[in-house]
């Protein structure tokens, strides 16, 4: 039984340290951070756009595919630009950019849990 709760607890944490993360991040310094923190709310938010839209296509059988392909779209658009928006954060050109990022590389493979 304890093997079972294990993944669980262990998603809960990770899941957990991420948000007190990014609450941290917006309380430290919100000017520096405001890039990344305003990435990572558009990246984890963006999956919520396909039940939105399929919800504004109505009840018909049209309109819930049409919004399911609309929704898949926003929702790809939304990674990709949030995960672009926390890579360049502030900063105006790439290199600041990636200075800026670089400590924060580590994390990306946690988007994709």
């Amino acid at each position: 039984m304890a093997a079972d709760k294990y993944p669980k607890m262990k998603l809960k944490k990770t899941l957990l340290s991420l948000v007190l993360f990014g609450f941290y991040l917006l309380l430290i310094s919100p000017p520096v951070y405001a890039g990344f923190t305003d990435g990572l709310t558009r990246t984890l938010l963006a999956p919520l756009e396909i039940p939105k839209a399929m919800l504004q296509g109505g009840l018909n059988p049209v309109g819930i595919v049409g919004g399911a392909l609309t929704g898949t779209a926003r929702c790809l658009t939304g990674v990709v630009g949030g995960l672009g928006q926390m890579a360049s954060g502030t900063a105006s050109t790439a290199s600041q950019a990636a200075v800026a990022a670089a400590p924060y590389a580590k994390y990306a493979p946690l988007l994709f849990l």
